[in-house]
């Protein structure tokens, strides 16, 4: 990796760490449902001009069986992928901590490798499910203050919102293995901009019947912006430049993103949301962390280059 794609690899975890600030912010005001689907549709005005140029260039000219699917598997793993995710990362926000959510977050390779061996017929080999063993651990070890701190009733809403993380992720897992079998062939910008667009298609319709618009105009502006920045830039400029390393670079190094990203969301919610630090958290992030880098094969490639060398 060169010196440009590893700064751009820190600017898309930075701004990703962002994110987590952001949903913080913005989804108590707004409520679960409403900044969830103005994310999407946010992010689907942003990257519109971009699929209009790689539609015309690379969709339009597909023989019409081709297009069908290609639209049906754009659908699937944007509803997989953004849709489910997005409301389920913006329920977990209301109660968990920014900095919190984004290490749980990082259990995504984990749950990318899992879903490949049981749904996708990928292979793993014992360091890979030792990893995954050590993951889920290290996601109890982090989750720790909030679950075993005696007050039972808030326990229930943390586990609830820890499992609504745990499952956006799962998702990630499932659609990334998905998009990787069925959109390989397609160019990743139509993917990231596909995705996103026919997401706020999806989207408008519930945001046109369910929202009380005189209620979102009388949220304050800084929610506003926060939510503007979540969508447009944590969203739609994030999905162009992650897609870009993948495209010059590698999916593995573009997934790496994944290990920097809680460093960046614990420290936005420390400084900005004077959310607390707790030494559990910092041991149940390296167990994680050390989980996905054993499951993806990480730890192993170091080894065979020092062997090789």
């Amino acid at each position: 990796m060169n010196p440009k794609h590893f700064l751009e690899l820190v600017l898309l975890a930075a701004i990703w760490g962002a994110s987590f600030l952001f949903m913080r912010i913005a989804s108590p005001a707004f409520g679960a449902e409403n900044m969830a689907a103005l994310r999407v549709v946010i992010a689907g005005i942003t990257l519109l001009p971009v699929f209009a140029l790689t539609a015309k260039k690379y969709l339009e000219p597909m023989p019409k069986d081709v297009k069908s699917q290609t639209i049906i598997n754009l659908t699937l793993v944007s509803v997989g992928n953004s849709i489910i995710p997005f409301f389920l990362f913006a329920y977990a926000t209301l109660t968990l901590e920014a900095g919190l959510t984004s290490v749980v977050n990082a259990t995504t390779p984990l749950w990318g490798a899992f879903f490949g061996v049981i749904l996708f017929g990928a292979r793993l080999n014992k360091l890979g499910w030792l990893g995954l063993v050590i993951g889920l651990i290290g996601v109890v070890i982090l989750t720790a203050h909030k679950l075993f701190d005696g007050q039972i009733s808030n326990n229930t809403n943390d586990l609830l919102a820890i499992t609504a993380v745990i499952g956006a992720t799962g998702l990630y897992g499932i659609a990334s293995n998905y998009s990787k079998h069925s959109l390989s062939s397609i160019p990743s910008l139509l993917v990231a901009s596909g995705t996103m667009v026919i997401g706020a298609l999806i989207v408008i319709p519930i945001l046109m019947l369910n929202t009380n618009w005189a209620f979102l105009m009388s949220i304050e502006l800084l929610p506003w912006l926060s939510l503007i920045g979540l969508g447009a830039i944590c969203t739609g400029i994030a999905y162009l430049i992650f897609y870009r390393l993948v495209e010059q670079t590698s999916a593995t190094t573009a997934m790496s993103v994944t290990y920097l990203i809680p460093m960046f969301g614990v420290f936005f919610g420390w400084i900005f949301l004077n959310e607390p630090i707790y030494i559990n958290m910092f041991f149940g992030g390296v167990l994680i962390l050390f989980g996905v880098m054993l499951t993806t094969g990480l730890i192993k490639r170091k080894q065979t280059l020092v062997k090789t060398c």
